[in-house]
């Protein structure tokens, strides 16, 4: 019974994580909403996270900046500013978008993108 518990869990996750990937351009993607579309509760959510040692916030936020990671670092989005990829992946405050990104990397984006820091 725990075996089929422990599929059951992971399955489970791999479809929240795989919702959240999917929608992590929207700025909106929450946590209820994202329960309510996998059919599950919100505390579900968070203890599927937690038993990964998680939590929901820091796993959409860690993809949000590595996917502005690779943007920045992209060849073909040069043409776009770093707030219009901060906003496409997802930020809709700018300033956080900097602070969070400082802190993780190191850097500001605009460092990183003309080559004066690799991210930590």
């Amino acid at each position: 019974m725990e075996d089929g518990f422990f599929v059951s869990r992971v399955s489970r996750i791999s479809a929240v994580k795989a919702y959240i990937i999917a929608n992590i351009d929207d700025p909106a993607l929450c946590l209820a909403d994202i329960a309510a579309q996998q059919g599950i509760s919100s505390s579900y959510v968070r203890k599927l996270f937690a038993a990964e040692g998680a939590k929901f916030a820091t796993y959409v936020l860690d993809i949000r900046l590595e996917k502005v990671l690779l943007m920045l670092t992209d060849p073909d989005s040069r043409s776009h500013s770093i707030s219009a990829i901060a906003l496409k992946c997802g930020f809709n405050d700018i300033s956080y978008f900097n602070r969070v990104f400082r802190k993780r990397y190191g850097c500001t984006p605009s460092d990183l993108r003309c080559g004066r820091r690799q991210p930590d």
